[in-house]
């Protein structure tokens, strides 16, 4: 997350020259230019983030301020440096938490009496504080291992978040560049002549940069800026014969400082002094900053991944980074951690590991002897910060028009309106509660029901014969099978429930006998599911028809049963491994109640006829047939085709019920289909002349005709009409299969 000058990703290239640890040659020049230059902006960050922090009544003590940012900088550059995954990560003290401390610093100088330091040391504990907590946070993720916690914050809440952070910087830099701390009732204070001309030079300084670096990618583009207008403000000065005294009076430096180091041991004088009530009452502030710096942390990470095309250790960036604010804490300094672009360009240059270092030692020079950051233009700091809230607004409230969903962007506005009314805390909230919200409905949209199926389209893998495909054609539309997925909550159950009810009472279709769900991927469901199919079950018992669930996860049954919903409270309720079995369950109730009304009205026929006639129509004798097979009884459990033997023989089963099973190389037996008295077993592989694909295996003592290969032969030879019926016969099988199988792909892909 990070912002667009200290942030912002660049285009993803690939790794520079010199990829490797240590300092080469070729990277000496680049790597002591870069420290140099990274160092100065630095300087102009840290003073920026001061004047924002140490504004209104405590700008007395913005070059106190300064001096503990530039020490935040200085230690976070350095350890940073040292403990990153990536050699030439550079660091910062981040704008972002800077806006949400400003926020901190300022109820806490509204509330503690401005006399002496107290608001001053009241505000050093405040800020050392959250800067030690993230520090611990940021470390304690990182030993966790819990670096991909940035994926669970919705993007439209980050884009609010930055949005309002730019809203912050920039009201923040009106504040330095006026004096005056902005509220409704403060607002007309601008337009006094002296702060109107600070702000109005301040923000033609921020909207030059921001074009320029719209329109420009080079790393030089805000550091030029920056040196250009502190030349050009000085020029003016010498033009209108304006002195440095007479600018400061005005209030057109940042001074004056004292004359002595800018950083001293405050946080030893803040313990027995702050007014510690005062920072307590800050720890709502201080959890938006730990919730702000982990976020933007582990985005600007992610980007950084992107921009030098590699993976990094994101444990051991939260690492490097708690440790570093730990320390950085302890002298009162500012959050802060690895910045996006910075890093970027210092990889890209070929700048190594000692490129923060360097940078680091500079910040220490400017912190040891800083009175001559007095002479800064107060508009350049206050420029800055314009400009980082400019760009942050820029990007998520008018290019995000036109790159995010609506209902995503109005999000974003939300956050804005909220943090700009009632701080960052609210905002950060309430996004995340219209988020979840937005994702509630729009999940309630997703069909739960992958597939919507009947039994007169999708068979089980169990063979039949024809007479009893014509009975699953007739009646199979009588069963329902819903293939659910995802997940299944008050959002969705409803639907799902009422899709039930309007194939119960469709008068269209057949009555339903039979509704099967499959729970294949389903992933989990809630309490509302539940009573979902509790009022399913109820309205399968007052319409006459059985309730199946196939495929429950181990999760799920619990769940289900945990609400009472199970077979042992609910007789009529049937559960099946898999959706197969399920279906399989179904077409045998359909078929036996077939075989009863044939039995009353006397229209069974003998097995090996019906096989004959109905499966092969061959319309024969039975005896010219049967003298080229041979009848043959196995008892359940025998292996009548092992995989892989030679293909020679195929079966007619008559009776019982046969299964082909798989096995796999690492032992598994997968059943393929499993088949009915009337069907026909082997004849693909013996008209292809390879081994047997799977095993076949008696569920049940069944009687089979064998039909071998030499009595083939011998058919072909002393009866060639029956051998070209038989033939024709197996071709017309074969083609049957094909269409049946089409039919059930067609219907699953629907």
């Amino acid at each position: 997350m990070a912002t667009n000058a200290l942030g912002d990703a660049g285009e993803p290239p690939g790794a520079p020259p010199g990829a490797k640890e240590g300092i080469g040659r070729s990277a000496l020049i680049p790597t002591l230019t870069f420290g140099l230059v990274l160092g100065a902006l630095q300087v102009a960050f840290a003073l920026s983030f001061a004047a924002l922090v140490f504004g209104g009544s405590l700008s007395a003590h913005v070059g106190s301020g300064a001096g503990l940012a530039l020490v935040s900088a200085t230690v976070i550059l350095f350890v940073v440096a040292l403990g990153s995954s990536l050699s030439g990560s550079v660091a910062s003290v981040q704008d972002s938490t800077a806006a949400v401390l400003a926020l901190m610093a300022a109820q806490i100088a509204a509330g503690v009496p401005a006399a002496g330091d107290g608001a001053f040391l009241t505000v050093v504990a405040a800020i050392a504080t959250t800067t030690v907590a993230t520090g611990v946070f940021l470390l304690a993720l990182g030993l966790l291992g819990l670096g991909n916690l940035v994926r669970f914050v919705p993007y439209p809440v980050v884009g609010g978040f930055l949005a309002g952070t730019g809203w912050l910087l920039a009201k923040g830099g009106v504040g330095v560049l006026t004096g005056v701390s902005i509220s409704l009732s403060t607002f007309t204070d601008i337009f006094a002549s002296e702060a109107l001309a600070r702000c109005l030079a301040g923000l033609g300084f921020a909207v030059a940069v921001v074009i320029l670096a719209r329109r420009l990618t080079h790393f030089l583009v805000v550091p030029g800026a920056i040196v250009a207008a502190v030349a050009c403000f000085y020029l003016i000065l010498a033009v209108t014969g304006t002195s440095v005294s007479e600018a400061e009076a005005g209030g057109w430096l940042l001074g004056p400082f004292p004359d002595t180091a800018l950083w001293e041991p405050w946080t030893i004088e803040a313990v027995g002094e702050a007014d510690w009530s005062a920072v307590f009452s800050q720890l709502p502030n201080t959890a938006t900053v730990l919730l702000v710096a982990v976020v933007a942390l582990l985005l600007n990470t992610s980007g950084i991944e992107l921009a030098v095309n590699r993976d990094l250790d994101l444990n051991r960036e939260l690492r490097a980074a708690g440790v570093a604010n730990v320390f950085a804490g302890a002298g009162g300094g500012m959050v802060g951690f690895q910045a996006l672009s910075l890093t970027t360009l210092a990889y890209r240059s070929g700048a190594r590991r000692l490129v923060g270092v360097l940078a680091a030692l500079a910040c220490a020079i400017a912190v040891l002897g800083g009175s001559f950051l007095a002479l800064f233009p107060r508009v350049v700091v206050g420029g800055l910060l314009l400009f980082l809230g400019l760009s942050f607004l820029l990007e998520w409230v008018y290019d995000a028009w036109f790159r995010l969903p609506r209902a995503d962007y109005l999000v974003v506005l939300l956050i804005v309106v909220v943090i700009a009314a009632f701080g960052f805390l609210p905002g950060v909230g309430v996004g995340l509660a219209v988020a979840l919200i937005l994702f509630v409905v729009d999940y309630s949209r997703t069909d739960v029901v992958k597939h919507t199926l009947s039994g007169g389209s999708y068979r089980s893998r169990v063979e039949r014969d024809t007479q009893q495909l014509d009975v699953l054609r007739a009646r199979g539309d009588e069963v329902s099978i819903l293939e659910l997925q995802g997940f299944l909550f008050f959002g969705t159950a409803n639907s799902l429930l009422e899709k039930v009810r309007k194939r119960a009472f469709d008068a269209s279709l057949p009555p339903l006998s039979f509704l099967v769900l499959d729970f294949r991927r389903v992933s989990g469901l809630d309490s509302s599911a539940v009573i979902a199919f509790v009022k399913a079950y109820r309205l399968a018992e007052a319409q006459g028809f059985t309730l199946a669930m196939a495929q429950l996860s181990g999760r799920v049954r619990a769940q289900l049963e945990r609400g009472g919903f199970s077979p042992q409270t609910m007789p009529d309720l049937q559960v099946f491994p898999d959706l197969d079995h399920a279906v399989e369950w179904c077409e045998e109730r359909l078929i036996e109640r077939e075989a009863a009304e044939a039995r009353r009205e006397g229209r069974e026929r003998e097995p090996l006829a019906a096989l004959l006639g109905d499966e092969l129509g061959l319309a024969i004798d039975d005896d010219r047939l049967r003298r080229y097979l041979e009848p043959l009884e196995i008892p359940a459990g025998h292996e009548l085709i092992l995989q892989g033997e030679p293909s020679t023989d195929v079966y007619l089963l008559e009776s019982g019920r046969l299964t082909a099973v798989l096995a796999r190389a690492d032992g598994e037996r997968i059943r393929i289909r499993t088949m009915a008295p009337g069907t026909v077993v082997g004849e693909v592989t013996m008209y292809l002349r390879t081994v047997r694909g799977a095993t076949v295996v008696s569920e049940e003592a069944s009687r089979v005709y064998r039909l071998s290969e030499r009595a083939l032969a011998e058919m072909e030879r002393d009866d060639p009409h029956l051998a070209h019926e038989l033939h024709r016969a197996f071709a017309r099988l074969l083609a049957r299969r094909l269409t049946d199988s089409l039919r059930a792909m067609e219907a699953v892909l629907d």
